[in-house]
């Protein structure tokens, strides 16, 4: 499943162009998350290099402006940052068992 935190400005230049920011992520661990979220990201027309932490268990896309709503509209499944730790806890984990 592929889930979007709530946005924030985190005061970074990223933000101060497109303004507030989420993380997109897959709930799966592996590749099989990788896959899942690279191709969701190419639906929207976000490039796979745009990804951040590949391969590990944070690995996700920013997403700001238009592509939040997009995403949600997409399929992305909104998270507070609870359940965001949740997930990447339960990838960190399992990453962590193979």
């Amino acid at each position: 499943m592929i889930v979007l935190d709530e946005a924030r400005d985190w005061g970074s230049a990223f933000n101060r162009r497109w303004g507030p920011s989420a993380h997109l992520l897959s709930d799966e661990p592996g590749e099989t998350g990788t896959n899942e979220l690279v191709r969701f990201a190419a639906s929207l027309g976000i490039p796979a290099a745009a990804i951040q932490h590949a391969g590990r268990y944070s690995e996700h896309f920013d997403l700001a402006g238009p592509w939040l709503e997009a995403a949600l509209e997409a399929g992305a499944r909104r998270v507070d940052r609870y359940e965001l730790v949740a997930i990447l806890r339960r990838k960190r984990e399992a990453l962590a068992a193979r």
